[in-house]
């Protein structure tokens, strides 16, 4: 059992370090509804700007009222509101100083923190109470595999600066079909790594029985662990990986555009400063290899790839690399999805999207560094196109924009059950 008062300390001594890390001073996110007429060349426009550096797209939506978030650095706001006002884009302001929203959230874990019990007494393998540093998740995992009989720790690679890479393998049965879980590829996405951490926890409760009698799981909760730390210490919003990028002042890959499937087809950069940057070549990254090897030694059992991020609540089937094409099977994977929609909204109340990820993400027809337009290079398509993974998706969890990656921890716990109720639906509907 964990010594909490030293997870507490462990978690005090981040936040320090955390309050002399990047600033998000004066930062702003808007809310953009652009016209289909004018978003090409509004996106060019931004892309061209002196300061598009400042730029950074949260997230993209076509269904619902085909909005764009994104947060606008100080330097680029006076461009930034002239580009909108000669294209005629709809801003709302929905986040006034990321900053303090930052600061807010960090005081809310910090609170968070201090409710925490002992585990044995609430009768959880682990806390979900708060957002954990990866050294308290690390730990979690080991103890799990060391006192659960069902459970075993798999180290599937190093990243570049030393962290181990974990799955944990949930088994009754080693010659089931497997259901592969994963989490965390984009670092300030920390509500995915929470989820599967609940979902771990759901299985070896007496809920998980039922499922494990028919699946083996292979989870492994945070699979950029260098870029996860980096956005407890130092940046908030950090989305990519850490590895320098030769020849090079910037750091990071966007480890899902770095999969070895349609690698560089659309929707990603070749700009090492770039937010969507690739890498020099397809899988040259330690956690994509990590990801790749495993899954591929496994693919002919695999029956179900999930990938956790958010935010939007959106479960997406592939593909992503193409607008308009689908898998052969897309009717299946929309038969499942909307089953799974119904029975979430029903029990939880949450309402969720689905389709093809370069439908429902595009955001215009460039493929620009700055836009959200078909993505090649992510482990969803890689999953389905490479290895045939019958059943692929990705899943964006909440909120719809009110927190975007600051998701109080308040949160996981419903987002968890969210989770397990789509997992359920899937273990009880795949064909």
């Amino acid at each position: 059992m964990l010594n909490w008062i030293k997870v507490i300390a462990i978690f005090l001594v981040l936040h320090f370090v955390y309050c002399a890390g990047s600033t998000f001073r004066r930062h702003r996110i808007y809310r953009l509804r652009i016209p289909r007429d004018v978003a090409k060349s509004f996106m060019e426009a931004l892309e061209a700007g002196e300061d598009n550096t400042q730029y950074d797209i949260l997230q993209s939506h076509r269904l619902r009222g085909d909005y764009l978030d994104i947060m606008v650095g100080p330097s680029a706001l006076k461009e930034f509101k002239k580009l909108i006002q000669a294209h005629k884009v709809s801003a709302q302001i929905i986040d006034n100083d990321v900053e303090r929203s930052i600061k807010r959230s960090k005081r809310a874990n910090m609170r968070a923190m201090s409710r925490i019990r002992s585990r044995r007494s609430s009768g959880r393998l682990m806390s979900h109470d708060a957002y954990f540093p990866f050294t308290v998740m690390e730990n979690n995992l080991r103890e799990i595999a060391e006192k659960v009989q069902i459970a075993t720790l798999e180290e599937l690679g190093k990243t570049i600066e030393g962290r181990s890479i974990w799955l944990l393998k949930i088994s009754t049965n080693r010659s089931l079909p497997i259901i592969w879980i994963d989490a965390g590829i984009h670092a300030r996405e920390w509500i995915a790594p929470a989820s599967a951490l609940y979902i771990i926890d759901r299985l070896l409760s007496w809920k998980g029985s039922k499922v494990l009698q028919k699946y083996q799981f292979y989870v492994a909760p945070e699979i950029n662990p260098d870029g996860y730390a980096f956005s407890f210490t130092r940046s908030r919003y950090w989305r990519k990986n850490r590895n320098k990028t030769a020849h090079s002042d910037c750091y990071g890959v966007d480890l899902n555009r770095n999969f070895p499937f349609k690698w560089g087809f659309s929707g990603s950069s070749s700009n090492p400063c770039g937010e969507i940057f690739r890498g020099l070549s397809a899988a040259d990254q330690a956690e994509t290899q990590s990801i790749v090897k495993k899954l591929t030694s496994i693919a002919n059992q695999t029956k179900l790839f999930i990938t956790l991020h958010s935010y939007g609540q959106l479960i997406l089937t592939p593909y992503g690399f193409q607008r308009g094409l689908r898998p052969a099977n897309y009717d299946e994977l929309l038969r499942l999805t909307l089953k799974t929609i119904y029975r979430i909204w029903k029990q939880h109340g949450d309402v969720y999207s689905t389709g093809s990820a370069a439908d429902l993400l595009c955001s215009s027809k460039t493929s620009l560094d700055i836009t959200l337009d078909a993505a090649a290079g992510g482990s969803d398509d890689f999953a389905c196109g490479s290895l045939k993974i019958p059943y692929t998706y990705t899943f964006e969890l909440p909120d719809l924009g009110s927190y975007n990656f600051l998701l109080p921890p308040a949160y996981i716990t419903l987002v968890g059950e969210e989770m397990w109720t789509a997992l359920e639906t899937f273990v009880e509907h795949m064909k």
